[in-house]
């Protein structure tokens, strides 16, 4: 149902990605960047003004990245849970080949 939206400005919105690890037939959660959030974008604006200086967004739609946890304001958008994030609070792009 997100395609009713446009993500306005350098908002982003991230679908959180929980990654576990199986262990000995035992799951174990991925402590190892507590500090931070693993996401999918599901929607991007297009980017933001810096002292008077527009800057385009690097990040699209499918994309994954890493936030701050403390960063971020869960909301929920047409039925999904998602979390809103301005694009200079994010810290990491995943490449795909």
């Amino acid at each position: 149902m997100l395609e009713n939206f446009e993500a306005l400005g350098q908002n982003v919105f991230v679908k959180e990605i929980k990654e576990e690890e199986k262990v000995n037939g035992f799951v174990m959660p991925d402590n190892l960047d507590a500090d931070f959030t693993k996401g999918e974008v599901v929607l991007c604006g297009t980017g933001y003004y810096d002292h008077g200086v527009y800057v385009n967004s690097p990040i699209t739609i499918g994309d994954r990245v890493m936030f701050p946890k403390v960063s971020g304001t869960k909301v929920t958008l047409g039925g999904e849970k998602v979390i809103r994030v301005y694009m200079s609070d994010l810290v990491v792009k995943e490449y795909r080949k």
